[in-house]
Formats: structure tokens, C-alpha cells, sequence
């Protein structure tokens, strides 16, 4: 097995690194920035010169020392969860891993199946969601399997992790970053959630699990949302039979356990939850305590007067209107929330004014053009007096 080396002449560089700032203080960013947050970058910024030489040198020297964790919870629906928040100079150099992991094991080694999903560029999961969708919508007595890892950050191993990086990686810097990277959490558990490398990590670690189902199982339908699993198959004794398999490769490969939770269902007699969609052959609909969610979030938006987040809510994408997804926005919404217009209509009197700055003309002129199958449908909403007012 080939490994990648010579990693650290083409990234540790100054320019690199001014790069890696520069993006993570760019405006839209810093609109997310805490008070907290935003003195902390400015004590940063004061000395920016300084401050990017000093990283420099310790990373080439390999002297560099993480600094600690800012750890707060946060309640996601039913879940509370801990994340974890970097100081600038931490958050660059997590950056600067992130890449190096990038480069090596999807550029170079391959190694990251394209059925996996989640903080890869254009595999969120609305295009997985759309894919589950259409992969089982009309078929007849088809199976799913619908399941997760429990604890999936906390339980991942730091030794089995820097096997992996070993196998892969033959430049020594780099294998010195990863275990200074992973290793700011103290003892053989665990990988902070809410820094850049987490998500990269996670799909790494599953990678050769990931694999032996696609490959040693021949599951097609096998795919991976962090991580959620879903298999779906003709078969339901097959797909039990793999469902046997991919908890005990987890627990082996991975040390790691399914949830209890796990089912095989016949989608076309009983619906499944998976991503915030209630799914069966015949279609699919939004759950109802996503539903809420999504309605107290742009009620919100509306009440502080910006309508871009108020779009960017229902649309379900974070990110600024250029990454809107405009078949997400009318396709999919339309499709698993049948009310999305009537309530998009009644929510238009109070972004009236928001829709007459020329920032708003050039970013609905791009949502407008691309939705050809649903022009007259989106225009009678944002433009309820016709086209012609708008010119």
C-alpha cells in the first residue's frame, strides 16, 4: 500500500496559512461571530504578521502546543451536545490539518466511498435525503435498513485512528500533527465536535467499514450520513444478514456499537424516519417536530427584518444565498412540506422592502432562472404584481 509523503513542503507555507485566516475572517463568517468570538480574533488580528510567523516556525519545527478547548453544550431537538470551540491560532492550524487530511485521503488515496455524506462539498444530506427518495419511491415490497452509531464522537479511538493515519501517511510532520491534533483531548477517547478536522476524521474512521459492505456484501444501497446508515435491498433475510455483519465490523474494526434502534422495515407497508424526512415508497413528508423547528427558526428571521436567513431556513442549507440549492428549495420542500409556499407567501409582505436592494434583484434573479420547471409557481410569489414591476 502506497503512502503519501512530502505533504509538508506543499502546505506548511506562510501564504497558506495568511489563506486559512483570511477565509476564516471573511464577512459572512464573522455575521456568526459572538461577542466572545470577535474579541478574540481581534486580539488576534492586532499582531496578524507576528502572530502567522510564530505558527509558522513552531509547526516547522514541530514545537507547536494546542491550546485548550472552549467547551459549551447546545440543544439540537432531542439532543444536547457538547461542542467544542477553538482560539484563533488553534482554528487555523485545525484548518491547516483538515486540508492535509483532504489532500491525502480523498485526492490522492481515494480512499472515502462516494456513498458517504455529510461537510463533503455537494453531499450534504438534502442529496442524500433525494436519493433515499428516489431510490425506493414506486418500488414494491423493497427493504430498508435504517440505523446509527451510538456515541459517534466520543467513542472514536485515538489508536486506532493513528493506525489508519500510519497506513496511509509516510511524511512525518503530518504524523506528528495528527497526534497532536487528535490528542487535545486528554486519554484514548474521543474526537472534539465543531472544529474543521471532526467531520473529515469521522468519515476516515469508517472508511474500511464503509467498504465492507459495498464490497464484501455487494449492498448498493449502502450509504453513510456521519452517522446514519441506511441499506436498502429486495431481500429482507440478505439485508438482515448484513445488518449481523455491520455491527460486528463496527464493534471489531471500529470498537464501536450500533444503537438498539436499528430496524428492517417494508418501506412500501410502513414509513422510516431518516434526515428529518418520513420516507416510504409512495413519498416521503417533513416530521413534525422538523416542521416546527423550521416555522419558530423563520418566524425568527422575519421578526429581526433579514430576509436572506429567512430564506436560507426553509431552503435547509447553511451557507449564503450562492450556495442556495434550487431544487432543495422548490423540489424537495414542495415535495416533503406541501405548505411551504402558502406560508413562503405570507412571510413575502414582510421582506418587501429587503427585496428591492439590488442584492436581493441579482440573488432571486439566479433562484428565477434556474427554476424553470417552477417559474410561474415562484414568480406569482415573489412577484405578485408581475415581472414587470421588478424590471
Amino acid at each position: 500500500m502506497k503512502r503519501i509523503g512530502n505533504v509538508r513542503k506543499k502546505f506548511l507555507t506562510r501564504e497558506r496559512l495568511m489563506l486559512i485566516t483570511e477565509n476564516l475572517v471573511r464577512p459572512s463568517k464573522q455575521n456568526e461571530w459572538t461577542r466572545a468570538q470577535r474579541q478574540r480574533w481581534q486580539d488576534f488580528l492586532s499582531d496578524y504578521d507576528g502572530n502567522i510567523n510564530r505558527i509558522y516556525y513552531q509547526l516547522r519545527y514541530q514545537v507547536w502546543q494546542a491550546g485548550d478547548f472552549i467547551v459549551f453544550e447546545r440543544q439540537e431537538g432531542r439532543k444536547l451536545r457538547v461542542i467544542s470551540e477553538s482560539m484563533p491560532e488553534d482554528l487555523i492550524v485545525d484548518t491547516l490539518f483538515t486540508d492535509c487530511l483532504m489532500y491525502v485521503f480523498w485526492e490522492c488515496k481515494h480512499i472515502i466511498p462516494r456513498d458517504c455524506y455529510g461537510s463533503i462539498p455537494g453531499k450534504g444530506q438534502h442529496e442524500l435525503r433525494e436519493k433515499v427518495i428516489r431510490s425506493v419511491h414506486g418500488r414494491k415490497n423493497v427493504m430498508v435498513y435504517v440505523g446509527d452509531t451510538e456515541k459517534y464522537y466520543p467513542t472514536m479511538r485515538h489508536d486506532v485512528l493513528m493506525d489508519i493515519f500510519r497506513r496511509h501517511i509516510k511524511d512525518a510532520w503530518l504524523l506528528w500533527l495528527c497526534q497532536t491534533m487528535i490528542g487535545r483531548i486528554k486519554g484514548n477517547l474521543s474526537v472534539a465536535l465543531g472544529v474543521p478536522s471532526s467531520n473529515p476524521i469521522g468519515h476516515i474512521y469508517h472508511a474500511e467499514v464503509d467498504w465492507k459492505m459495498l464490497v464484501g456484501m455487494k449492498i448498493s444501497g449502502y450509504k453513510r450520513f456521519c452517522d446514519d446508515k441506511i441499506m436498502i435491498h429486495d431481500d429482507a433475510n440478505y439485508l438482515h444478514t448484513a445488518a449481523r455483519v455491520l455491527r460486528s465490523e463496527t464493534s471489531r474494526l471500529l470498537r464501536q456499537n450500533i444503537k438498539p434502534g436499528w430496524r428492517v422495515l417494508n418501506c412500501t407497508e410502513q414509513r422510516f424516519s431518516f434526515l428529518g424526512a418520513a420516507i416510504n415508497s409512495h413519498g416521503a413528508r417533513m416530521l413534525a417536530q422538523n416542521r416546527r423547528r423550521a416555522e419558530r427558526r423563520i418566524r425568527r428571521r422575519i421578526r429581526q427584518g433579514n430576509a436572506t436567513l429567512a430564506l436560507r431556513t426553509w431552503s435547509g442549507i447553511k451557507g449564503g444565498m450562492r450556495n442556495l440549492a434550487v431544487g432543495n428549495l422548490i423540489g424537495y420542500w414542495k415535495e416533503v412540506y406541501p405548505d411551504f409556499f402558502s406560508l413562503l407567501q405570507q412571510a413575502r409582505w414582510q421582506l418587501d422592502e429587503a427585496r428591492h436592494r439590488r442584492e436581493w434583484h441579482r440573488r432571486m434573479d439566479r433562484v428565477l432562472t434556474a427554476a424553470v420547471d417552477h417559474r410561474s409557481e415562484i414568480n406569482k410569489i415573489i412577484y405578485p404584481d408581475g415581472l414587470a414591476d421588478a424590471a
